[in-house]
Order: C-alpha cells, then structure tokens, then sequence
C-alpha cells in the first residue's frame, strides 16, 4: 500500500510544481501568474519549507476561492482557485494517484478512454495533449460508424466534478492500493476545498479548475470503463464524465445505457435523463463537437482568410435564426483568429444577447481593439450597468472597457464604476476587475484603497489585489507601510505577494522580523532583503490558536527545549480531535499536558523538581498552585475530565458510575481553561 510520505517526497513536490507550472490551461494560470512568479523566485526553499510542514502534519488548507460561470442553461458551473500551497499538495497527491491508476487504465487509452490520459513521470506535462485524444475519440466514433454502429446516445453525469461522494472516492483509491491514511487525508483536504463562502463544508465533489481533479475524476469513472460488460454489441468510449455509445439497434443501446445507470447508482451518481438522445446517425460529422473534422477552408493557408472567416461567422450564427449558434466550438475556434472587425463585433453582441455564456469569447473579442468606436462603447457601458445577475459577466466587461473607450466615454466609465465598488460584498473577480480599472481612471480614495488590500474578503482576491496596485504611483512612506502590513497577514499568498513586491519595489523592511509570515521571510531572504530569518512555523502556536481562536506568543521551542517534537506531535494530533472526537481530545489533551508541566517544572526551578507521569504529585504542590493558579486549575480541570472518559477507564474511580463519551459541549469548558493557562505563562515571560 503507497502512504502520505510518496506524496511528500521532495521530488514529488517538486514534480508537482513544475506540472502546475506547465498547465495548458491559460484561463486558470492567468489568475495566478504573477503569484507563480514570485514563488519560483524561492521555490527550494519553499518546497523545503512545506514538506517540513506535511511531515510533521501541521499544513492546514486554506478556503478557496470560487467563481460561479454561467452554463449555457443559466445556471452556475463552480470554479475554483485554490492558495498556492494547496494547488501544490492536491498535485503531489494527484502524482501518487497517476502512478497507482496507471497499470489499471494504460491499455483503454484511445481505445476506450479518450481524456486525462495522464503522460508519465519523467514528461513535461501532466496529461497526453488533449487534442490528440479528441482526435482519437472523433476517429473511434467514425470507425464505430464506418462498421454499421448507426445507433448512439451520450451518456452524461449531473454535475459530475460536484457530485462525487468522498467515501466513494477512498473506496475506489484504496481499490488501487493507496493506504487509509492517504485516502483520508485527501477527502480531508477536498472538504475544505469544495466548501463556498458560507464555509459550509461538504463531503463531497471535488474542485472544478485545479490542473489535479481531472485525474483524480478519472479514478471514480474506472468504475464504468472496467465494469462495462454487456452482452450486447455495444461500442463504448468516453472523453472525461461523456460517454459515448455506439449500436446496430436501438435495442442493444438501451440494454447498454440500462447498465450504465446501474453503474452509476453503484457510485452514487445521477446521469443526465435530458441529455440521453438516442437516434440513428444519418452524417457522423454532425455528432461530432470537432474543428478538424472537416477542416475549416477559412484556415488552410498559412494566413487566416478574414473574409472567409467573416462569412463562416455568419453561417454559424444567422440572423435568421435569431443569432443562435448551430456550433459553439467551431463558433469559438474561428472567433479567436477573426482579426477586428465591427461588423463581426455586432454579430457577436448579438449572440451575446441572446446566449450570455459567451462572455469570454465577447470580452475576449473587445481587446483586440485598440480604442473602441463610440457605438459600441455605449452599448458596452449599457452593459456594465445593467449587468447585476452575473458577476463574472461584468467582471469580464469591465476589463474589456479597461483603456479602450475614447476620453468622453472614459469619463462615463469613470462615473458608472466607482457606485459598483462594494468590495466587502461583491464577487472577488468582479472586485479586482473594478480594482484595476478604478485605478487606471483615479478613482479610488487611499482610504478605500488601504482598506481593500489589507481586508479583502478573500486570499486569491488580496493576492490579486496586490498585483493590480500601481505601486510606482503611491508614495514610498505608504508603499513600505502597506506591504510590511501584508508581509505580516496570516494569509500566505498575500503575504508572498507583498514580499515579492517588496523585494522588487526596494522597501525598507520593518522590525521586527518575527512577525513577518514564514514564506515572505523566504523570499525575502533569497531576493536579498534579508541576510537571515528564522522562518520555522511552530506547530504547537497554530494548534492552540485553532483552538482557542487566540493568537498567543509563546517561545514553545524555548519552554520544550529538546523535547519539542514529541510536545508538538501531541498537540497537532490533540488539534485533529478538537472538531470530531471530544472524548478523544480530552484524553490526548492531558497526554499533552503531561509533558508541558513537565518541561514548565524544568525551567522554572522554584517550583519543586519534574514528574513524568506522576500527575498527583503535581496536584497536590502548592509552589507550583500559588504561582500558576490557572494552569494549575487547567491541569486538574482536563485530568479529572478525561478519568469520566470511556477511553480511559471502565468506571470513575470516584464515584464508581460508568464512563461516557465527553460531549461536544465540554470543548468551550476545555479550551476556555486551555487559552487562560497559556496566557498564564505567556504572562510569566515563556
């Protein structure tokens, strides 16, 4: 069975950078490419840094960042970015993932399976080029054609990414010889992950955008490409969750199509009834979503024919037909090699108007123009305005408006932005949009400004914030003040941000040093500005203040001295309880304690000589009760709770009354008691 350390291996880590880095996907690298910059400036040491974190289990996720796309339905496809420590984690485990899949689906790739083919350890990317599978998906369908299969259906899974069920997903990952420790790990990270604003976590789907959940999609749909077995003559071929069947009677297909739905009730997934078209094929080409099949005349030459490219256009997307598009892929591959033109631009708002998920391509189509006539402007300024159903819609148009409106329809741009500036409660693609434009326009108080870096709502929209901030406009004073603030937040992608910023802008950084966040002291430290920081994180310090919610300065590693380790391994696991097992919690939390008084009578010598594992010894000194009344109390407080604990004892010595379960309930008790010993002996100079 393969455990976590493949995961964290330094090479898997490294790996995993390097294929986050390689990510042909430019839409999800475009959100954090001046992050990925900034990063690789360090990224030895940080990779150092983080496996240090993973082996002695205190990483903890950070909450995504979710963007909602409109779907050509209206409703809304989640999409999700991820901190880039998490990004890097979800690929390691991804990698480990690849590897165990592999021997198990190698010998269908495009035979049967057509998509997330995943390359191989030693390429340069993660997954086979797509195209080259979708060739081959389009090639086995019109083979399947060619030999009398004239019947078809697509099979298709509600909201697949969203819907996978995280003990299913251990189930089939142990099925591949992944260890329980892996498996539990990884759903662990994914509950926080898929989770929205509302911090409502799930128990299953996976993250929708990260380069990872492909692959890891591709170990849940294992189940239908392995247990597809029918009796009937029935081809089968997938591309990602769209499986594609092929019959010589209508007959035979629905026997197969029976059977997938048994299969996918098997794994608690729903197929999509309104999309299961059974028919007979009258010409393949039309069943197949293809820009190669045939090839379009418009770009046979060595340069696009921009005439021709005019007139395909408006084949695809007729005014007889209201501007609806027969092919959206074909539609989309031509619309990105029209060169400017307005008579495409008013074929494309029109299509807009009545398919608003063309966004992209419409927002996409604006900046390829210099400076936008005023006919057009307008109607993009309408736009704007009366935007208010999808964020990212408008969001996408303002960065279309963003320096190409003449001056006087600058000036209307100017006026209608700053009333839609709401950054504590907008959609934080639409805030960094109005972010850059507001700037570019002058628009934006320092007040409002300094308010929004340092208190977005979110970590990837501080981060972006950070990058879209004129920094060689604001004054010296005010720069260094703001990216020592951030270099000191407690949200990593900001801080290595500002740090980067900082290095680079040539701020003086401010003392002292140990507030600074562990990453943005690394890369201070590589970039120059520092000759040397300690940049450990002390795992003791983050399990108290996840449990007490108090931030509380303790030199733990001082206090422990040689046996911080085993402090740390104790509390860190204590932490794991704390939200699931308060009767485990309590048990582990006196384990703990034992060796914090033990370490406490150690360096304070006043109060009589150390006792492992002698607690009545420790009760009953009235040294040690006089000088730290409330660790004292604290002490007793969890030791005599955990003596009512089932996992301790059979009975309560006392009272002879069977043990129980301690209920969630006794948490504030406990960690109230926790937050006011440690404060003790933060008082007492520890």
């Amino acid at each position: 069975m393969v455990s976590l350390k493949a995961a964290w291996r330094i090479e898997n880590l490294h790996r995993a950078w390097r294929w986050i880095r390689s990510n042909p996907d430019r839409a999800y690298k475009g959100y954090f490419r001046e992050l990925y910059s900034a990063y690789a400036t360090a990224d030895d040491p940080l990779l150092k840094h983080l496996k240090g974190r993973l082996d002695r289990h205190i990483f903890e996720p950070s909450d995504s960042c979710k963007l909602f796309l409109p779907k050509p339905s209206g409703i809304l496809r989640p999409y999700t970015l991820l901190n880039i420590e998490d990004q890097i984690v979800y690929q390691a485990m991804a990698n480990v993932v690849a590897e165990r899949l592999l021997p198990h689906v190698k010998g269908r790739y495009n035979k049967q399976v057509f998509g997330h083919q995943y390359a191989g350890s030693t390429s340069l990317w993660f997954y086979r080029k797509w195209s080259t599978g979708y060739k081959a998906f389009n090639a086995a369908a019109e083979a399947a054609f060619s030999a009398g299969y004239q019947w078809t259906a697509s099979f298709d899974l509600t909201a697949f990414y969203d819907s996978i069920d995280h003990d299913v997903l251990r189930h089939v990952l142990r099925e591949i010889g992944l260890d329980h420790d892996f498996c539990t790990e990884l759903t662990r990270l994914l509950n926080r992950w898929t989770a929205t604003r509302t911090q409502i976590y799930h128990h299953h789907g996976i993250p929708q955008g990260p380069l990872s959940s492909g692959l890891i999609s591709e170990a849940v749909l294992k189940h239908f490409d392995e247990r597809f077995k029918t009796r009937y003559d029935v081809r089968y071929l997938r591309y990602v969750d769209d499986i594609r069947l092929f019959a010589k009677s209508e007959d035979h297909l629905r026997h197969a199509l029976v059977l997938l739905d048994h299969l996918s009730k098997d794994v608690g997934l729903f197929p999509q009834s309104g999309k299961i078209d059974i028919h007979r094929i009258n010409d393949i080409n039309k069943e197949l979503k293809s820009v190669s099949v045939p090839v379009e005349p418009a770009l046979t030459g060595p340069v696009p024919d921009q005439r021709a490219i005019k007139s395909r256009l408006a084949e695809l997307a007729p005014r007889t037909t209201g501007y609806a598009v027969s092919d959206s892929t074909r539609f989309k591959f031509l619309l990105a090699r029209a060169a400017p033109s307005l008579r495409i631009l008013d074929r494309l708002w029109r299509v807009f108007d009545r398919a608003p998920h063309f966004y992209p391509q419409l927002s996409a189509y604006l900046q390829k123009f210099h400076v936008l006539p005023d006919l057009h402007a307008d109607r993009l300024l309408v736009q704007i305005r009366d935007q208010n159903l999808y964020p990212v819609i408008r969001a996408s148009l303002v960065t279309a408006a963003d320096g190409r409106l003449s001056v006087a329809r600058t000036k209307k741009l100017r006026s209608l932005l700053k009333p839609l500036w709401m950054p504590r409660t907008n959609a934080p693609e639409l805030s960094a949009s109005l972010w850059r434009a507001l700037h570019r326009v002058d628009h934006l108080t320092d007040r409002q400004a300094d308010y929004a870096l340092l208190h977005a709502h979110s970590s990837w929209l501080r981060m972006s914030l950070h990058f879209g901030m004129p920094w060689l406009n604001v004054p010296k004073p005010r720069r260094d003040r703001l990216l020592n603030a951030s270099m000191r937040g407690a949200d990593a992608d900001g801080a290595a941000a500002a740090a980067w910023l900082g290095a680079l802008l040539d701020i003086d950084v401010q003392r002292p040093i140990r507030d600074i966040h562990p990453l943005a002291k690394i890369i201070l430290r590589e970039s120059g500005k520092l000759r040397r920081a300690d940049s450990r994180v002390c795992g003791i310090r983050m399990a108290i203040k996840d449990m007490t919610g108090a931030e509380i300065d303790i030199k733990w590693r001082k206090l422990f001295g040689k046996g911080y380790a085993q402090a740390e391994s104790k509390i860190v696991a204590c932490k794991g309880y704390f939200t699931t097992n308060p009767t485990a919690w309590v048990n582990m939390l006196d384990v703990f304690n034992d060796v914090l008084l033990d370490a406490l009578f150690r360096r304070d010598g006043t109060i009589g000589a150390p006792s492992l594992g002698n607690f009545g010894g420790i009760t009953h000194n009235v040294k040690f009760k006089t000088k730290y009344p409330k660790t004292h109390a604290y002490a007793v407080l969890v030791h005599e709770k955990r003596l009512q604990s089932e996992l301790s004892h059979a009975i309560v010595k006392t009272t002879k009354a069977p043990t129980t379960r301690i209920p969630f309930k006794w948490l504030k008790v406990g960690r109230a008691a926790l937050s006011a010993a440690v404060s003790e002996l933060l008082a007492a100079g520890y």
